[in-house]
């Protein structure tokens, strides 16, 4: 049998293939544990769909990591479908409403001019395109996953990226709804040619075409995110606003940001797993982190440095871009380390040129 069920108390079963992180089984794992087929599991036959080169769904060699049992991955937010959408929902009704009772007391109005025309309706709007970028990579990546649990974390990091680029275009709509004069500056035309993007651009390329699903989840939760929307995000738009009578947006973005903390928790979590003493490839794995964490750091703090163009059209900055970006790459160097992993020096960060 597939369930184990005390006919004397009639408690609830608990599915005995499942091993519970704990001492009994979350609804969290009952739902999402071993949906997914796993080749050399209980399933002794093997796939049953298969490309038509022969191809099985999931491949070991999808990643550069080895582990001996994906499945033993719990995402610390233990989300699954129905949690993860109620809290999305939450965040977005929340949204909603400040956008309603800022239009209704006037607000969008009293946003100062520059900073509503050139780092709104221009940076915040270009954004838009970075979170697509990385909306199309998870996708992707959520496919080639060896784990469901794992599945599900990029599939709902998926889905992050594409809501907060999807809050960045309705938020200018409520704007310009109160400002009738407010337009959103030609954000794709800068997008594709304006210089102080185009390292952005080819940073979210690359990781749209990244092959290896855990090095697009190091790379973008321990570097890009920390580096890279931490300036875009934090320091430029989130972190000004007040000063430039914008107390809506800040909102919004600190939203995307809540994201980010539970992405990273779920990364942290799962570089544990795979350099932990019982995971027979913690060596080679270790090896293998410190790699991408090098190959992906000097392209996110060229990334971040190439905005000082934009930092400088804010009317009333707090800091210079180089303190801005020098700030991230310590905070990126002590996050990486609260892994056990080591930060590849700051020689890369442009700024200082």
């Amino acid at each position: 049998m597939n369930a184990q069920i005390n006919l004397a108390s009639n408690e609830r079963r608990d599915f005995i293939f499942i091993k519970p992180r704990k001492r009994r089984l979350t609804e969290y794992e009952a739902v999402t544990v071993h949906q997914q087929w796993e080749t050399g599991g209980f399933d002794k036959g093997g796939h049953f769909l298969l490309a038509p080169d022969g191809r099985a769904p999931w491949r070991p060699e999808s990643t550069a990591l080895a582990h001996p049992n994906w499945f033993a991955f719990r995402d610390p937010a233990q989300h699954w479908q129905r949690t993860y959408i109620r809290m999305q929902a939450e965040q977005e009704r929340a949204i909603e409403r400040l956008a309603e009772d800022a239009a209704a007391d006037g607000s969008f109005t009293a946003i100062e001019p520059t900073w509503r025309d050139r780092i709104l309706a221009g940076h915040y709007r270009v954004w838009s395109f970075f979170e697509y970028g990385l909306f199309r990579a998870f996708a992707t990546a959520q496919r080639e996953a060896l784990s469901d649990t794992l599945g599900n974390a990029l599939c709902f990091q998926a889905f992050d990226h594409m809501r907060h680029g999807q809050a960045i275009v309705s938020h200018l709509l409520a704007i310009e709804e109160s400002v009738p004069s407010f337009r959103e500056g030609d954000a794709k035309a800068r997008w594709l040619s304006d210089p102080a993007y185009q390292p952005a651009r080819q940073l979210v390329e690359r990781l749209i075409v990244c092959t290896d699903w855990a090095e697009l989840a190091v790379a973008v939760n321990l570097v890009v995110a920390p580096l890279v929307s931490e300036v875009a995000l934090g320091d430029l738009v989130r972190k000004p606003s007040a000063l430039n009578g914008d107390s809506i947006t800040p909102f919004i973005v600190t939203s995307a940001e809540r994201d980010r903390r539970r992405n990273l928790a779920w990364t942290a979590e799962f570089v544990r797993m795979v350099t932990a003493a019982d995971c027979p490839a913690a060596t080679e794995n270790r090896s293998v982190l410190q790699t991408w964490l090098a190959r992906w750091r000097p392209q996110a703090l060229a990334a971040a440095a190439a905005f000082a163009p934009i930092a400088r059209q804010i009317p009333q900055p707090l800091f210079a871009i180089e303190s801005l970006v020098e700030a991230a790459a310590a905070a990126q160097t002590k996050l990486v380390a609260s892994c056990g992993l080591t930060s590849p020096g700051d020689d890369h960060v442009s700024s200082r040129k």
